[in-house]
């Protein structure tokens, strides 16, 4: 989450010195297709083909804006012609200037290569020290290593397992309340069948190779306090068991989740129109393979553009708003919908945008940190978004709708665009709010609507936007406040929901990855 604090003197008229703050705006010529054509120009190491090792104290004198070097993953780079095309900023760069940056850089995106993003920039392997390797001082801690772990909070899930005729049932008992069958992800081979159960930022693994065959589709259940049951058919029933089989490198694993960050292909199965400049792309697992995605959580998908490997992340959505239990495949994780915008200047959206039936996409496991939990007592739900940020507002728009059909609390979406056609799904939002006339309301904002006919609200995010829906929330005893968009957007929105009265734990940031 992307926290902006502002200071407990901050008013409403000096609230321009917090509204707005951008991570960066990268300058008209800086895009990622820009970087790639500036690496097929040459080399930009700085040191040619004299590739060589580099000591940590070597390392530590490049540590300025004008001459930035930095180790990834065992290897040092100069970074410095990289600086203005990095999303994230120059002064995110500068934490791991002179310094190995490897633990700062999987902590925000592990599922990037940097081998390939950077290969122009590669200086040479960093020197390990005698001691196999070097002092931590020497190493960017993550960014949340402060926080108390998962791992410190629960004691360690076990695992059981038995059988009948027909079945072979793997148990998880995992011990914790929160967890629900979209927390598991489940790969079967001939070969090996890997069960991956999602406890927060962690994971507990179950990984073997079965004692006798067992057919691609599964079944998954959770019950009481986090117990997880999966359930697998014998391909040869009435045959009995003697062991679930030979455990393999990951079983009994409880890891962060981020240390396995796993591709596989999904299939194209269509890609239609959304509006003129979105399509609505439906994938399908590959066999054996089940992951139905939390809500809150994204994917990421990597592809090789010009060259360089490319990956980006993208919010899975459901197939629809107004009937969004359609596809039972859906439901059960073998088939998966992402709305798919094509940017100009993008280099992975082009591709993914144009993409046809039967093609390939390369997709990780699921990445995030909402907790579905905050819903439970939440008295008011209102969520801003801006443009593609609708997408992480999708599924948490139909849960608290569909799934929370006995609660009361309001549900508000302020949905910020440019123009009328632009906006997502605006047929369905009409169709909604028939739907649930006493609980869901939606107000459209357009920025360059230019018809004259447009009698809805124009312009920007703006104070008295905020003010009033917030003026609204704080009637209430619990509301929850749900934000995504670009990065600016997101800034200004989460600094007038402070300055209008709701707290931190209130607000919660869906952020852009880069």
């Amino acid at each position: 989450m992307n926290q902006l604090r502002p200071s407990a003197n901050v008013t409403a008229q000096n609230s321009e010195l917090i509204i707005g703050r951008k991570k960066v705006t990268l300058a008209p010529g800086h895009s990622l297709m820009d970087w790639i054509r500036l690496g097929r120009s040459g080399d930009l190491s700085g040191v040619g083909s004299n590739k060589r090792i580099v000591t940590p104290a070597e390392l530590a004198l490049h540590n300025t804006q004008k001459d930035m070097w930095m180790c990834l993953r065992g290897k040092v780079y100069n970074v410095t012609p990289y600086q203005d095309y990095h999303p994230g900023g120059i002064d995110e760069l500068m934490k791991a200037a002179g310094r190995d940056g490897t633990a700062l850089f999987d902590e925000i995106h592990n599922w990037v290569n940097v081998e390939s993003m950077l290969e122009k920039c590669f200086i040479g392997q960093l020197e390990i020290s005698a001691g196999g390797a070097n002092k931590p001082g020497e190493f960017i801690k993550p960014r949340q290593a402060s926080l108390l772990s998962v791992l410190e909070l629960l004691d360690e899930p076990n695992q059981d397992w038995y059988q009948n005729n027909e079945e072979v049932i793997v148990i998880v008992y995992t011990k914790f309340n929160e967890v629900n069958d979209r927390c598991v992800i489940v790969d079967i081979t001939d070969e090996e069948i890997l069960i991956q159960v999602v406890i927060r930022t962690n994971s507990f693994f179950v990984h073997f190779c079965p004692h006798q065959p067992v057919s691609l589709n599964c079944r998954v259940t959770v019950s009481g306090v986090g117990k997880v049951e999966v359930f697998f058919e014998k391909k040869n029933h009435n045959v009995h068991w003697t062991s679930l089989g030979k455990p393999l490198s990951l079983n009994n694993n409880f890891n962060k989740t981020k240390a396995e960050c796993k591709f596989r292909y999904w299939t194209v199965k269509s890609n239609t129109a959304v509006t003129h400049d979105t399509r609505f792309i439906h994938l399908l697992a590959p066999p054996g393979f089940r992951m139905a995605t939390p809500i809150g959580y994204h994917i990421h998908i990597k592809a090789v553009i010009s060259g360089m490997e490319i990956s980006r992340s993208y919010t899975a959505v459901a197939p629809s708003l107004t009937y969004p239990f359609s596809d039972p495949e859906n439901l059960l994780g073998r088939s998966m919908y992402l709305m798919v915008k094509r940017y100009s200047g993008g280099a992975l959206s082009p591709w993914l945008y144009d993409i046809h039936p039967g093609e390939k996409v390369l997709m990780s496991n699921y990445d995030g940190d909402f907790v579905l939990k905050n819903l439970e007592n939440t008295t008011y739900l209102a969520m801003f978004a801006a443009g593609t940020g609708f997408t992480s507002m999708i599924n948490l728009l139909i849960h608290a709708l569909y799934k929370m059909c006995d609660s009361k609390f309001q549900v508000k979406l302020m949905f910020y665009n440019k123009a009328k056609k632009d906006i997502l799904w605006h047929d369905e939002l009409n169709k909604l709010q028939q739907t649930f006339p006493t609980r869901f309301s939606v107000t459209h904002v357009l920025s360059r609507e230019t018809d004259k006919s447009w009698k809805g609200l124009q312009g920007r995010v703006c104070e008295a936007h905020v003010k009033s829906c917030v003026a609204e929330m704080i009637k209430t005893p619990r509301p929850f406040f749900c934000i995504c968009g670009p990065w600016a957007y997101n800034d200004s929105v989460e600094s007038l929901a402070k300055l209008s009265g709701l707290s931190n734990e209130q607000i919660y940031i869906f952020t852009q990855n880069y």
